[in-house]
């Protein structure tokens, strides 16, 4: 899944649509996406950055959002060959980008709007539920995550959203710290048996990386493979990330080790060992 920010605040820094005003640039980077070989595009229009990391974080209204995300969703029409994934938190933002051709929503709120479950059982898309607490963990954060989770799983299921619709997210760095972070990579095994439903892992750029290798945000690539296979090997079904190019080939690598996805001549070994 790769990530296309029409925002002018993404923590990642590289929201796209304030650089020019007009939504060229993120239609732009969504086509080459898709070229580097991402299979959805997520696109969003509010910041999902932390009040508590950044002062001037702010929300953005309803009306906003849809200003930013409509025009590029319309302008990938009968161009973009991948699905559309609109990234909200918000109902009518979810209903308006799926109304222009969005196939998937992907809720950063664990449901905060009242009104999500209703859209998507309306609609009829399948949703991702990304995990968040407010207030943050105390105790085990992966038991935490998981109750959380499968309780929200269960509003969708009440309101009428098929379980084959369903994709859990653990939320990796939202109201999370370093090492509640590290503790669901380690633990996304557990995510996908105890819920059993695929998992997205949106790990990309994320603090606690930084934390860990000392990256800047904007150039946390290495950081970011690692842990890319490392959800790939745990199980994860889909990768959320900002550096297409080179997670495509992380995924490539790591499904042909851990998934069997590839299997290459036997006689290529042994090419590989004369030429040595």
């Amino acid at each position: 899944m790769g990530v296309v920010n029409a925002t002018p605040d993404s923590f990642s820094g590289d929201g796209v649509l304030p650089t020019t005003g007009d939504e060229r640039v993120a239609i732009d980077q969504a086509l080459r996406m898709e070229d580097e070989g991402a299979d959805l595009i997520d696109i969003g229009g509010e910041s999902t950055r932390p009040a508590s990391l950044y002062p001037d974080a702010k929300p953005v209204s309803a009306d906003d959002e849809i200003s930013r995300v409509i025009p590029v969703i319309e302008g990938l029409a009968g161009r973009l060959g991948v699905p559309i994934s609109i990234d909200t938190r918000k109902a009518a933002v979810a209903e308006a980008a799926i109304g222009a051709g969005a196939a998937l929503a992907n809720d950063v709120s664990m449901l905060s709007d009242g009104d999500m479950t209703g859209v998507v059982a309306r609609t009829g898309v399948p949703i991702v539920v990304s995990h968040i607490r407010q207030g943050g963990h105390q105790g085990d954060v992966v038991a935490d995550v998981i109750n959380d989770l499968d309780a929200a799983i269960g509003r969708l299921t009440t309101a009428g959203v098929a379980r084959s619709h369903i994709i859990a997210d653990p939320g990796i760095g939202f109201a999370k710290n370093a090492g509640q972070s590290v503790e669901l990579m380690k633990n996304i095994w557990r995510l996908r048996s105890d819920l059993a439903l695929p998992v997205l892992i949106g790990s990309s750029r994320k603090s606690f990386i930084g934390a860990t290798t000392g990256e800047p945000v904007d150039d946390r690539r290495f950081g970011t493979a690692a842990t890319v296979a490392l959800a790939i090997q745990a199980g994860a079904d889909i990768v959320r990330v900002h550096d297409v190019e080179e997670m495509v080939r992380v995924v490539k690598m790591s499904d042909a080790i851990t998934r069997d996805e590839t299997r290459e001549d036997a006689t290529e070994g042994k090419d590989d060992l004369n030429h040595a």
